[in-house]
């Protein structure tokens, strides 16, 4: 924080907001408060039983960059839609200021989606494959 060109951030997500403020020269260490929004109302999820053929997950972007499905635009995608594929597989590539990052599978499945096409920027946790 000392370090960004900002002095006070504030993130209200799910019924909870958590505020950072800089300190003042002088001053000791900041003080970072959680505590529910006053705004929103918390609202308990609900919860549905799935059995484990029909459980899903799904890869994210592990950050900020475009994402890439092929290593080269002539080659053929990493993965496609029906295939098998093992945790820690690389299943696309992502690009951020000429920086070139794996994403890989955390579980082992099935490719059910693709979600996100080709040459697409995308931001930290975005949905990018549903695996059955």
């Amino acid at each position: 924080m000392a370090q960004a060109p900002i002095a006070e951030l504030e993130i209200e997500e799910n019924g909870r907001r958590i505020r950072l403020a800089r300190a003042q020269k002088g001053q000791g260490a900041g003080v970072v408060a959680a505590k529910p929004a006053e705004t929103t109302p918390a609202v308990p999820k609900p919860s549905v039983m799935t059995s484990a053929s029909d459980a899903q997950e799904t890869i994210t972007a592990p950050s900020y960059g475009v994402f890439h499905l092929a290593p080269s635009p002539d080659a053929p995608p990493y993965v496609a839609v029906g295939q098998k594929v093992e945790a820690g597989q690389q299943v696309g590539l992502l690009e951020a200021m000429k920086v070139f990052n794996p994403v890989r599978a955390g579980v082992a499945g099935t490719v059910e989606a693709v979600l996100v096409a080709g040459n697409t920027e995308v931001d930290m946790g975005t949905p990018l494959f549903r695996l059955v």
